[in-house]
Parts: structure tokens; C-alpha cells; sequence
């Protein structure tokens, strides 16, 4: 049996479940008021607090399914809006807290009025046995717990104590822990079980299992480490990965048996129990055919971007080497041509004007060598890939082999080549059929393919791969056992499925399109036509209209220049304080180290002081080995850092401990000054590859030709960086926007979010408007930007030269339900919106739901921009966001200092824990100096000083002088001020 822990949550998760919720208006009008059988019963009551008391145990049963704890108050909101009902004084309802035992015989007569019975032994296992459908589906308790509450109020039992839930759910998940285990060891039959642990031992000399080397990178992109990846993934196939027995199990209880696959030691799984160990071996191997698959696939795809970038180069050398003599004879011919036309006009003798210019044998050689032919071809780039054709040809066979690729009507023609390719390699030809698929070579490889009047094969195979892996970058393509390249369909709710998820995941989306547009075209239309009156009128804000763009001004400075001098009067204040002590102090306001639990029990880690360790080693980025040689304590070594690494550090844990930290911050007074936690802005900060890591770096023209990664960042209106992930820099910024607003796991509920142009497309517009969030980007080149409409431009006067054209309503009409499918795919996590939007961004135009997608971005584009060029507060708003993120960046380059700031992990998995690690330290800084920076704010205040809240607004808490980063990382428990009490405060 899995073994599990009795403690399931971290204390701010505990304290959702047993806290009172907040009461808004629309709750306490549907949970407490009384109707006439209430005020019935309550009045047989003869005092006013028996009848207060009496209510209130009435309607929180009903509302939450349990009753008053020992010593716990109803809110004062209910006993208010009681006490007005039964016209009694709200104060009365102490005199019944009093009477301990008139409260126990309410509540057991309530209960019994109203058929609430307890959980005893037999509900309880039919109770556990409800849950574990679902349990199969998520192993995380969180949901688990908050299914089990709901199911628990429905059936009208009453709400136990916290352990006994816990324990509910711990059963539940065992019991589907035994279903996911029994159903991944049905197909190991005859010697396959014998073969699964088999993974687990060296191989002859091998130091290493069979199942470590599957997983262990290659090394950066060549032809020997594709076909090494593609011999892994042939040895995976001779395991019933292929099957469709995995997909009887959610794909996250898949993903955490192949974490533990991935975590665990082979010696530490071959000691589980038979059935445990073979369905996590199992697991591990379905993940590792569809990695392995991925990895493939996009190996290629950078071996042919590195080909053409490396003909790109050839050809720009020959065309400094060749380029002159035909500029020349470029010029000679054109002076010949000119002498022709004069000597016609003249009526003069044609071939003296020509020897006038060049000798006529020297014409004649000129014209019968093709050195032009030959210098055009040297100076285009496929030419020089061409030649390179032999470094792809090394693997091209077993990767067509090895794969089975399916494409829509318009990526057929491809498809059919790529199978005609596969014939060949497989016969060994070296010629071309007579007749082969032509509809997909483009413009730019035509001169190659058919160089010289004939079909080039070494160009058409060239141009037939380049084309696959183009194909399957946008959608047009997809491939079956790949998690990164399916049919676009396949990431989203089946279409008999996503109807009934709207229950779950309720959209603020109107059903139909008339609705929507009802709603919409009013607000529209007339805020184009009082922008074009005001534009008019030259009465917008800091924008004019110059020819057939737009000039919109800087935004003014509003902060008043007595900000600074108040910043640097409190950030002097500020006690001076080691890492080490920040991190030990904010952990005991905000326990966030006990959100990192062990991936194989769920227990806590046993000494706090060593888990900071490993973090603070990802968050300086020094590393797990040089930390552990910092550190004094002998305790602390690079394998015990390592093993937290490895069992307590993940993904998850990192988000659900930057949360405690985030949810603390937005609880102090001084953040509330700065935002309510509803605006947010993101950005991507980029950190260069060095080292190993230099390999697997990525080029982008924004950040210049080094290697490296991006570090993407969400950072709320109250400085609390609340989510951060790493994306390669060869991708936009914008297609990361929305996880971070969408999977964050903090309370803040934000609203409005601001990016920089690279966070910005259309297609970010349209699903930010579907999901709810309202998107407002600082566009480059507001001024040149052009707005649609939905009648002719014409109708706008003065913005006419400003409309691109008219708006297709029909097609977002058309596509409405598919619209409104794909938001309800990424609300219920079927698809990552990062992953989605990288599809539809690159899929092909004849893609319905892009195109329908794009076209609502450009309506919601089209009002943002009116919104922008009207109201100067927006885009003085916008701009304090997004410069609450620069401040936020500067902190992270002095705080990951180690290394020279550069990232030399070679996996995404180490490079995410250092792109964590960093955010969650940085965190932990703000919300220590926001703490600080209150108390020295009341001691101005208390010495006599003004310090305005209107000041206080402008004030960040993102400095860092007084913070030693540097030196022995030790950890002081007793420095930490006790409960209650603070570092005391410079002078």
C-alpha cells in the first residue's frame, strides 16, 4: 500500500478550509436570509439571543455544512444582517456564546429538523469510495479536499474536523494509487515484466540503468545525437507504449508516476513492491516515447534552422568575394545597352557603339562564360545548404521511418513527398520518380530544386524537410505519440465534452455572438466617432494626427519630486541584514519552506535550515556544490542538497511557496497603497548561457546573437512577483502572457494586465478578452497602428487614413461555439494557453478558429487603442506597471550575481529551479522590506514628520543595499526576532 502522509497541506491551505469564507452582498442574501419556516422556527425561541443564536447556527449549517466551532464567532456581517431580520440587537448574540450547552442542544435539534447526519464508519467508506474517480484524475489534495467538502454538503453530512477529511482523502488517493497501478501492469505479459525490471539494472559496464540513460540528454544538436536519441526511442517501442491503455488514465496521474520515475534512484524503485514499481516504471516509458519523440523532432528542427543560418553566412562571404566582378559586368552590360538605344535613336552603326565600350571578344567571352548563373547561385544561401545535404541525409532515413506524420487537405501534397521519401530511403534509390508532389516548394527553394532546367534531388529532399518541420511548427502537420506536435483538435475538450464543462468552469462570455455583439458594437462605434471628434477638435490629451499617423506624446511625470529624498530617508532606516536572516525571518511570517514536501510521502522536510540551503543556491545561482562549500555547516553537503533537490523542490512546490509569500504581502497596509492587487504586469528578462548551458541556449534578434534564456515574470501593482517560468528567447513574449494570470497560485485576482510590444498580438487581445482579463499593452508604434471597423472608414473622418478595413464579423460569428470551446479548454487545464496560442499563432490561414481568434483581437485591439489615445490615465497606468517590472529586474541581476550572471544548467529542468529559486527570493526581499519600510515609515511619523500616503504610493520595495548576498550562508534561528517583535530600526 502507498504510504502516505497525515498532513496534506500547507498552513495557509489548512486555513481555507477552516477559516469562515468572506461574505460578499450576493452570499449573505442567498445563505442568510431567513424565509417564513425560518422565522417560524427561530421564534419558538423566547429570548432575542436564543433567537439570534438560533439563526445563526441555522443558516451557517446550511451554508457550510457544520456548525460553530469551540470558541468561534459568526461573522459580524451575519449576526447584522440576523439581528435586522428578527429586529434584535446583533450585541446580544455574546449572552448565547456563553451558554456552551444551550448551543450543543440547538444545533443537535437543528440538525435533526433538517436531516444532517454525521460521518460515521459505513458513509465514510462509501464517502471515500465517491472520491476515488476523482482522486485518479488529480492526485493533488487541494481539489481533492475542496470535491470531498462539496459531495459532503450536498449529501447533507456534516463538515468533521480537518484530520478526518485529511485522512478521507488520504484513502481516496491510495485506493487510486492501486487502480493506476493495476491498470499499467495488464499488458506485462510473458517476459515483459521481467524486461520492465530489467530498466532498472546496468547493462555490462554500464554504470548507469537502462532506464537513467533514456532520460539523459544528448548533448546540443548534431546528426550523432539525433540518431542517439532515435535509438532510444526505438528501444522504448519494444515496450507497449503504442497502446491506448494510458488513456484510461488522466494525463496528470501519468505525469507523477514518471516524475518518481525520474526522481527516484534505480536501486529506490526496484525496492517497491512489484506492482508499484513496474506501473511507475511503465509511466516513465509512455513519457519518455512521447519525449523522446519531441525531442526528435525539434532536434531537427534546429538542425535545419542551423543549416540555413550557416548558409545565410556562406552566401553573404561570397558575396563580398564575388559580388564585385558582376556589379561590373553589370555595368558594362548596361552601358552597352545604353550605346545600342543612342546609336537607334543616331541610326548609327550598332557594334561600333558596342566596341566603343568593350571589345567585342571580350563581349563574346563575357556572354558565353555564365559567371553571373554561378555568382547568383553562390550567393544564395540554399545553394550552401545544398551542399550541407549530406550532414541531413546522415539521419533523414530513420527519422521518416520512425514516424507516422498526418496532415489536413492543404499540407497533403507534403505529406505524400515525405511518404515518397521514406520509399526511397527504404529501396535505397538514388533517382527521383518522374512524377513527385511540387504544390508545397516555395519560391525560395524553386531555384534550387529545379536548378538548370532539371530536378535537383538532393534539393527537393532538402526542401521536402525543411517544409516537414515548417509543417509541423504551425498545426499544418502533426504526428501520432507526440505531446508537442498533434492535430490542433487533439488539445482541446472533445466537442461532445466541452458543453458540460461549462458547469465547472462558468465563462463571462456571452452564448451567442448576436449577444456579444449587441453588447459590443455600441461601445464600438461610439467611442470611434468621439475619438474622431475630439481628434478633430485637437482635444485629445497629447495626440495629434500628422498625415496618416498618429503622434501620441510622452507621458507626463505626475510624481512629486519629494518621492526620492522620502525613498532614500526610509531605505536608510532599513536594518542592515544577511540573506540568510531575511529568509528565516519571512519564513516565520509566512511559512512558505513548508509548501516544498516530499514527492514520495508528502511529509515535511525535517531541517528547514538545509531546504533554504538548496533554494538559496537556485536563487543566487551559485549552484548545489558551490553552495555546499560555502556553507560552514557540515550538515550540508553537495548530496544532501542535492536529495532536497530531487525530492522536495519542484515546480509545484516552488508556486504553491511563492504564493504564501505573495498571499502575506498583500495583507500589509503600506502594499495596499501601492495596489489592490488587481493590476499586474509581465516581462521577459534575459540571461545569458554559459558553460555547458551555452548549447542550449536560443538566438533572438531583440536580445542580439549570445545564447540564452528567458526568464518571463508576472510582478502584481504591489511589487510581488507571483509567477515566472523560463521560455526560450526565440520565441515572442506574447505567448506566455496569460499562464502566468491563469496558473499562478496566489490569492490576488487580477484584473488588468500590462505588457511591453513584445507581450502583445492580436490573438493575446482576443483570449484575454475570453477569459476575462482586460489586456492593455504599450504598443510601439501606437502612432502607425490601424484600427478596424465594422463599416467602411469613410464614416470616420479624420481616423480614415488610420482604418485598415472593415471588420469580418461573419467569420467571428461563424466560430463563436469553437471560440468559446477553446476558453473553456484552457480554463479547465486541457491546454496550457502558452501551448495553444504557439499553434494557432503559427497555423496556417485557412485555420477557421486563428483566423476567427485574430479577428476578435482586432476588435478588442481596436477599442484598447481608442481607450489609449482618450485617456491619459491609462497610459500613465500602464507605464507605473511596467516600470514596477524594470525595478524588478534590476533586483534579480544583483541578487543571481553568481557565475557572472550566466546560466549554465544544461536541462529546463535545472534552469526552471534557477529561474524559481531567484523569483521566490526576490519575493521573500520585497515583502521583507515592505514590512520594514512600514516601520520606518511610523518612525518619521512619530517624530514629527509628514509622511503623506500620496508619497507612500510612489515608494518601492525592491532595494537592496542593505542585504549582505555575499559571504558564509549560515543559519541563525536565534537572530530571528520572536513573534511579535522586529529588527530594530537604523537611526
Amino acid at each position: 500500500m502507498t504510504s502516505r502522509a497525515p498532513s496534506l497541506f500547507t498552513p495557509a491551505q489548512r486555513q481555507q478550509f477552516t477559516r469562515f469564507p468572506v461574505l460578499d452582498q450576493r452570499t449573505l442574501a442567498q445563505f442568510y436570509l431567513l424565509d417564513a419556516d425560518d422565522l417560524r422556527l427561530v421564534r419558538e425561541k423566547r429570548r432575542d439571543f436564543n433567537k439570534l443564536g438560533y439563526a445563526a447556527q441555522l443558516t451557517i449549517l446550511r451554508h457550510l455544512g457544520r456548525g460553530l466551532r469551540q470558541g468561534e464567532a459568526p461573522p459580524s456581517e451575519v449576526l447584522t444582517t440576523l439581528a435586522e431580520q428578527l429586529r434584535v440587537k446583533p450585541v446580544c448574540y455574546a449572552s448565547y456564546a456563553s451558554r456552551d450547552t444551550t448551543r450543543r442542544e440547538h444545533f443537535a435539534e437543528l440538525c435533526q429538523r433538517l436531516r444532517y447526519a454525521e460521518l460515521s464508519g459505513p458513509v465514510g467508506r462509501e464517502i471515500r469510495d465517491w472520491l476515488v474517480p476523482t482522486a485518479v484524475v488529480t492526485d493533488q489534495p487541494f481539489p481533492l479536499m475542496g470535491a470531498l467538502i462539496d459531495e459532503l454538503r450536498r449529501r447533507q453530512i456534516l463538515i468533521p474536523r480537518l484530520p478526518v477529511l485529511e485522512r478521507l482523502v488520504n484513502a481516496a488517493r491510495v485506493r487510486a494509487d492501486q487502480h493506476a497501478y493495476a491498470l499499467l501492469n495488464l499488458p506485462l505479459k510473458d517476459d515483459l515484466a521481467s524486461r520492465v525490471d530489467a530498466l532498472l539494472t546496468p547493462v555490462g559496464d554500464a554504470s548507469i540503468s537502462q532506464i537513467v540513460w533514456l532520460g539523459r540528454p544528448v548533448g546540443a544538436p548534431r546528426p550523432r545525437q539525433l540518431l542517439t536519441l532515435l535509438d532510444k526511442l526505438a528501444f522504448v517501442r519494444t515496450f507497449p507504449v503504442r497502446s491506448n491503455l494510458h488513456t484510461f488514465l488522466p494525463q496528470s496521474r501519468l505525469d507523477h508516476l514518471a516524475e518518481t520515475a525520474r526522481r527516484l534512484s534505480a536501486s529506490h524503485l526496484a525496492a517497491y513492491a512489484p506492482q508499484r514499481r513496474r506501473a511507475t516504471v511503465m509511466a516513465r516509458l509512455f513519457e519518455l516515447s512521447e519525449t523522446l519523440t519531441d525531442e526528435v523532432l525539434g532536434m531537427h528542427d534546429r538542425l535545419m534552422v542551423s543549416l540555413l543560418r550557416e548558409g545565410e553566412r556562406a552566401a553573404a562571404e561570397a558575396y563580398v568575394q564575388q559580388g564585385p566582378p558582376l556589379l561590373e559586368q553589370l555595368s558594362t552590360f548596361k552601358s552597352v545597352c545604353a550605346a545600342l538605344i543612342a546609336a537607334r535613336d543616331q541610326k548609327a552603326d550598332p557594334y561600333q557603339a558596342i566596341e566603343a565600350i568593350v571589345p567585342w571578344e571580350r563581349l563574346v567571352e563575357t556572354v558565353r562564360t555564365p559567371q553571373e548563373a554561378v555568382i547568383a547561385n553562390h550567393i544564395d544561401p540554399l545553394y550552401h545548404v545544398v551542399k550541407a545535404y549530406a550532414k541531413v541525409r546522415a539521419y533523414a532515413p530513420r527519422l521518416l521511418s520512425m514516424f507516422t506524420f498526418q496532415a489536413d487537405g492543404t499540407a497533403a501534397p507534403l505529406v505524400e513527398a515525405v511518404g515518397l521519401l521514406r520509399e526511397m530511403y527504404a529501396a535505397n534509390r538514388r533517382t527521383l520518380p518522374e512524377h513527385v508532389p511540387l504544390g508545397f516548394v516555395r519560391q525560395k527553394w524553386a531555384a534550387q530544386v529545379f536548378r538548370g532546367g532539371e530536378m535537383n534531388r538532393k534539393a527537393y529532399e532538402l526542401c521536402v524537410l525543411d517544409e516537414l518541420r515548417l509543417g509541423l511548427r504551425s498545426g499544418d502537420i502533426w504526428v501520432e505519440g507526440s505531446r508537442k506536435y498533434r492535430d490542433l483538435d487533439a488539445y482541446l475538450l472533445p466537442q461532445e465534452v466541452w458543453q458540460r464543462r461549462l458547469l465547472g468552469f462558468p465563462l463571462d462570455l456571452p452564448e451567442t455572438f448576436e449577444a456579444f455583439w449587441t453588447a459590443t458594437e455600441p461601445r464600438l462605434t461610439g467611442q470611434l466617432h468621439e475619438v474622431t471628434d475630439l481628434l478633430s477638435k485637437g482635444e485629445l490629451s497629447s495626440v495629434s494626427l500628422l498625415g496618416s499617423k498618429l503622434k501620441v506624446g510622452k507621458v507626463v511625470k505626475t510624481v512629486s519630486d519629494e518621492v526620492e529624498p522620502l525613498q532614500r530617508s526610509l531605505a536608510a532606516r532599513l536594518p542592515r541584514v544577511k540573506i540568510t536572516d531575511l529568509l528565516l525571518e519571512v519564513n516565520a511570517w509566512c511559512p512558505f519552506t513548508g509548501a516544498f514536501l516530499d514527492l514520495r510521502n508528502g511529509k515535511a522536510v525535517e531541517r528547514h535550515d538545509h531546504l533554504l540551503t538548496a533554494l538559496l543556491a537556485d536563487g543566487l545561482n551559485l549552484g548545489l556544490t558551490k553552495m555546499a562549500e560555502a556553507s560552514a555547516d557540515p550538515g550540508v553537503t553537495a548530496r544532501r542538497l542535492m536529495h532536497l533537490s530531487d525530492w522536495f523542490i519542484r515546480p509545484e512546490s516552488y508556486a504553491a511557496g511563492l504564493a504564501e509569500i505573495v498571499n502575506f504581502q498583500s495583507k500589509l497596509p503600506l502594499a495596499a497603497l501601492w495596489g489592490d492587487g488587481t493590476t499586474s504586469s509581465s516581462d521577459g528578462q534575459r540571461f545569458p548561457t554559459g558553460g555547458q548551458g551555452k548549447a542550449f541556449g536560443h538566438l533572438n534578434a531583440k536580445y542580439g546573437r549570445e545564447p540564452g534564456v528567458l526568464f518571463y515574470t508576472h510582478v502584481s501593482d504591489q511589487y510581488a512577483p507571483f509567477h515566472t517560468k523560463v521560455i526560450t528567447t526565440n520565441v515572442r513574449d506574447a505567448l506566455h502572457v496569460l499562464d502566468g494570470l491563469l496558473y499562478h497560485l496566489s490569492d490576488l485576482k487580477i484584473k488588468e494586465h500590462y505588457t511591453d510590444t513584445a507581450g502583445y498580438t492580436e490573438q493575446v487581445f482576443a483570449l484575454c478578452s475570453l477569459l476575462g482579463f482586460r489586456f492593455a499593452p504599450r504598443i510601439r508604434d501606437l502612432g502607425e497602428t490601424r484600427l478596424y471597423t465594422p463599416e467602411a472608414g469613410a464614416l470616420y473622418g479624420v481616423l480614415e487614413p488610420l482604418v485598415a478595413q472593415k471588420l469580418n464579423l461573419r467569420l467571428i460569428r461563424d466560430h463563436w461555439d469553437a471560440l468559446r470551446r477553446l476558453t473553456v479548454s484552457i480554463k479547465s487545464g486541457t491546454v496550457t494557453a502558452s501551448l495553444i496560442l504557439g499553434k494557432l499563432a503559427s497555423y496556417p490561414r485557412q485555420n477557421g478558429l486563428a483566423l476567427a481568434l485574430r479577428e476578435l483581437g482586432r476588435v478588442q485591439r481596436t477599442l484598447f487603442t481608442l481607450e489609449w489615445l482618450r485617456d491619459p490615465d491609462l497610459r500613465r497606468r500602464v507605464l507605473a506597471g511596467l516600470n514596477k517590472g524594470e525595478a524588478l529586474h534590476a533586483l534579480k541581476r544583483a541578487v543571481a550575481f553568481h557565475r557572472s550572471g550566466e546560466i549554465r544548467d544544461r536541462t529546463f529542468e535545472s534552469q526552471s529551479h534557477r529561474a524559481s529559486g531567484l523569483n521566490l527570493v526576490v519575493a521573500a526581499i520585497s515583502v521583507w522590506n515592505t514590512v520594514y519600510l512600514g516601520r520606518a515609515v511610523a518612525a518619521l511619523r512619530a517624530e514629527g514628520q509628514n509622511v503623506p500616503d500620496e508619497l507612500l504610493a510612489h515608494i518601492s520595495p525592491l532595494g537592496w543595499e542593505h542585504i549582505g548576498l555575499t559571504g558564509d550562508y549560515l543559519w541563525h534561528q536565534e537572530r530571528v526576532p520572536q513573534p511579535g517583535t522586529y529588527r530594530e530600526l537604523r537611526s
